[in-house]
């Protein structure tokens, strides 16, 4: 399946008995469908109020019912901040997550206060240094480093690969685009964080060093609602 959502009403992507999620949704919309109870698997568990325009996961199930109509029932049984755009068979040994071959996020910074926009983008009243945020951009490619730019466990592997990485602007919008082999919890929220304070002069390009040697750590972490999956690769 690849799946579109709105973040700002759940609790995430991944399943809690006693909150709302995205799983969690569907898969009682499955139950209903089917009559099994099914486990989907994510391409990304992403966090509280983060969105997406195309999250993918997988689930396996007995049921002969054409693959359209799973699609149309599981939309006619969720609300309409998830949409599944698509659903395909595929290999029995797919997964969505270990799979995956890359995947690109997109965060957006507003510069403008809009009622329409505040729930999917960061505002930020600050006169940002576009300039030096670019700077940051090809000291962060490559493989590097990543645990003073996330929140992860302390047995987890941190080294992350960046394979592509923009930063686009116009009179309304900041927009940071990362592709990467792998992201860690709040990653790029970690990321976009630190680009912002060098926007704001907190820091400079210079200090991307300093932060992946642990010499700066105080990061700022950028709010969950600016960000979205965008598209996970195979």
């Amino acid at each position: 399946m690849t799946i579109e959502y709105d973040g700002t009403d759940f609790c995430g992507w991944q399943y809690q008995p006693d909150n709302r999620t995205v799983q969690g949704d569907i898969e009682g919309a499955l139950k209903r469908l089917t009559d099994e109870t099914i486990r989907i698997i994510g391409a990304g568990r992403t966090d509280q109020g983060v969105h997406a325009l195309g999250q993918v996961a997988n689930f396996h199930t007995s049921t002969d019912m054409p693959l359209h109509q799973i699609r149309q029932g599981i939309n006619a049984l969720t609300e309409d901040d998830i949409n599944v755009k698509s659903v395909e068979s595929v290999e029995r040994g797919f997964h969505s997550r270990f799979s995956a071959k890359a995947k690109v996020y997109r965060y957006h910074i507003l510069l403008e206060p809009s009622p329409l926009k505040i729930r999917y983008g960061w505002y930020t009243a600050y006169k940002l240094n576009v300039a030096g945020m670019k700077r940051i951009i090809p000291m962060v490619l490559g493989e590097h480093d990543f645990k003073n730019l996330s929140a992860h466990s302390e047995a987890e592997n941190t080294l992350c690969t960046i394979c592509g990485m923009s930063l686009t602007v116009d009179a309304l919008h900041i927009i940071i685009e990362i592709e990467g082999n792998r992201f860690l919890r709040k990653m790029i929220r970690g990321i976009v964080g630190f680009m912002y304070d060098v926007g704001r002069g907190r820091f400079s390009p210079e200090n991307t060093h300093d932060v992946f040697k642990g010499r700066i750590k105080d990061i700022y972490f950028a709010p969950s609602h600016g960000l979205y999956l965008v598209e996970v690769k195979y």
